[in-house]
């Protein structure tokens, strides 16, 4: 459905055709990378036995909702164009940024909802530096300071450049000067606190996997030339295996595919590289700091059941990854039930590894997307299964009584 397709911006959970995100090669990519069998070394591995889960607190989200948010009206959803939400980040005072994913030029980019006054301040999309109207393409978002940066393909259509544009907001939505700019295509992870970015990019391809590279970036002023820059400073790889009997870099099919997912808290990466219960905090050094494992039960794959149009024979044991505002890590389990892995549970851990609580989400959702965590909050989107209408909503979460 198209939901599912708006929605899973980070999975490789499917059969893709994955396309250059970065034009010149690494020359590390024939190197195992993290999770493929390569040094797993921690300086500590955390174990959770499923006796262990069992027995966790229980968190819940709250029946109704502190705000709600339609996007879009049913007239206009059938148009061309519609506003979907794609990703959020919660402020430090509990407001929240909402970013869309498909917008069209002077159109609304964003919206800064205040759940404790329900407030919602619409944001119309930057301006080029003449006032044209830019091309949006596609989008990350990331919190700091107190507010927020935009990553994110905003060149007028006729521009030839490969960059990507970083934009800078206060927490009122302001932006702030102009644009800096990284000379490669790759996706947001987040930001460290000397102000760079981590961002992820395909960079090399072996006969038998897809690499991708996370790394840290120093965005480069308007004007400076990008040979001129500092070098990426490389964190650690990743990858997928690949079929070796396609001319294009696919996924093999028959793999164990991974549900790729990965955060930033701090000066830490938290990745989840392959579809294993594992989840690994690497540190800026490339270190990995911490290996965090969890029973995840029997995954198997009845012939047949797979909709992904890839023959696999498990599920992924996650399905997302989040750090909260208030400093948690959530990992969202994929649990087999009816023959398919649902999204209904996220396992909550501490920085250090210690299993917080397992957070449920009402069945009553059944297509209910997190998109980021507050303190005792949460911001999702919930669409309606019949008209494909989203709405945005921020829920409480709480102990039971």
């Amino acid at each position: 459905m198209a939901w599912a397709a708006r929605t899973a911006v980070a999975t490789i959970w499917g059969s893709l055709v994955l396309t250059s995100a970065c034009d010149a090669g690494n020359p590390r990519a024939g190197e195992t990378p993290l999770g493929w069998g390569g040094s797993t070394e921690a300086r500590e591995v955390r174990h959770w036995s499923m006796a262990s889960l069992d027995s966790a607190a229980w968190w819940r989200v709250e029946e109704a909702p502190l705000f709600e948010l339609v996007p879009d009206s049913v007239e206009h959803f059938t148009g061309m164009g519609q506003r979907f939400a794609s990703d959020a980040v919660f402020l430090p005072d509990g407001r929240v940024v909402v970013l869309y994913g498909i917008t069209w030029p002077d159109s609304i980019l964003l919206h800064i909802l205040d759940p404790a006054n329900g407030e919602e301040i619409p944001v119309p999309a930057p301006r080029g530096e003449s006032g044209q109207s830019l091309d949006w393409g596609h989008f990350g978002i990331a919190p700091r300071n107190g507010g927020f940066i935009l990553l994110g393909d905003n060149l007028p259509v006729m521009d030839p450049r490969r960059e990507l544009h970083v934009w800078e907001a206060d927490g009122e939505g302001r932006f702030m000067g102009r644009p800096s700019y990284i000379g490669f295509s790759a996706r947001l992870v987040g930001t460290l606190p000397d102000r760079s970015l981590v961002v992820t990019a395909r960079s090399g391809v072996t006969d038998s996997t897809i690499v991708w590279t996370t790394m840290a970036v120093t965005p480069l002023e308007a004007g400076e030339d990008s040979g001129e820059g500092q070098p990426e400073e490389v964190l650690f790889d990743t990858a997928v295996p690949r079929s070796p009997a396609s001319a294009y870099d696919v996924i093999a099919k028959g793999a164990h595919l991974p549900w790729f997912a990965s955060t930033v808290s701090g000066d830490t990466i938290w990745v989840i590289p392959t579809e294993k219960p594992e989840l690994f905090a690497v540190h800026r050094s490339g270190r990995i700091a911490l290996k965090v494992e969890w029973e995840a039960g029997d995954r198997s794959v009845p012939p047949g059941a797979s909709d992904s149009g890839v023959e696999v024979d498990r599920f992924p044991a996650a399905r997302g990854l989040k750090a909260g505002a208030d400093g948690l890590i959530y990992v969202e389990r994929g649990i087999p039930r009816d023959r398919r892995p649902v999204r209904d549970e996220w396992l909550v851990f501490s920085p250090l590894g210690e299993l917080v609580a397992r957070l449920e989400v009402p069945g009553r959702f059944p297509y209910f997307h997190a998109m980021a965590f507050g303190d005792g909050a949460v911001a999702a989107v919930t669409t309606n299964e019949e008209t494909g209408l989203q709405k945005v909503r921020v829920y409480r979460f709480r102990l039971p009584t």
